[in-house]
């Protein structure tokens, strides 16, 4: 009788486990679809008009978040990017207040001047596989935005302390175009995603950084003008999660 009980007690562990591992298997590879966010390093290459007027590539960081349309192999989403175009600190002198004699103090201060390329994007987009291995193609259109900006910081009694900013260029344009991507699975949530962007641009305005000088009268920005498509490259490659 013990031998019968025992034998009952290994083979229903036995098949708990079966069962469970078979779920585990039936998850891993299970088509039902899931919303995604996906974020990773990215590196813009100019193109055309863009590469004429602007020297060097563009760096920083982008990232999507997808939904799923049903359990069909269709998502639509949003997509955001940043890629820097240039910075530099240069050295000012700072208006600190006056003395007791009524003349002017000055402190020394940093004035950082950055140049950035923001893109903010609808995709439409098509995954058909579900599996280890996911391809996917997406269809890209949205807004985008240049803009060169200034702020002066200086060191007050030990920690710093930005006073004052400034934008001294904003314009925008617009940007479409396509996408390809791989996701290769981690675990049942986490990817390692790659993806490429062929974007054309439209015409817009942008400072020319080699130009940038600061005017040592009132620590004013000066610049030329840059204006083209900005049509570009992109190479990313991060991780996705599905939630």
């Amino acid at each position: 009788m013990r031998k019968l009980i025992f034998t009952l007690m290994i083979l229903g562990i036995s098949a708990s486990y079966y069962a469970q591992n078979e779920r585990r298997i039936d998850r891993w590879n299970r088509w039902d679809r899931d919303p995604t966010l996906a974020v990773g390093i990215q590196i813009a290459d100019p193109r055309g008009e863009f590469d004429q007027n602007y020297d060097g590539v563009l760096a920083g960081i982008a990232g999507t978040f997808s939904v799923p349309m049903g359990n069909s192999p269709f998502e639509w989403g949003i997509g955001f990017a940043w890629n820097s175009m240039g910075a530099d600190n240069e050295d000012v002198s700072v208006i600190a207040g006056e003395d007791i004699d009524g003349d002017l103090v000055y402190e020394e201060g940093t004035m950082r001047i950055t140049s950035n390329n923001y893109r903010y994007q609808m995709l439409g987009r098509f995954r058909p596989f579900n599996g280890r291995i996911q391809p996917y193609g997406d269809l890209i259109g949205g807004l985008e935005r240049f803009t060169t900006s200034s702020d002066i910081k200086v060191d007050n009694a030990g920690h710093s302390e930005v006073i004052e900013s400034n934008t001294a260029h904003r314009d925008f344009g617009i940007t479409f175009g396509w996408a390809a991507g791989m996701r290769i699975r981690v675990n049942q949530h986490l990817f390692i995603d790659a993806r490429f962007e062929n974007l054309e641009g439209g015409i817009a305005s942008y400072v020319d950084k080699e130009t940038i000088t600061i005017n040592p009268d009132n620590n004013a920005l000066e610049f030329d003008m840059r204006e083209s498509r900005t049509d570009k490259y992109t190479f990313q490659v991060g991780i996705a999660v599905h939630f």
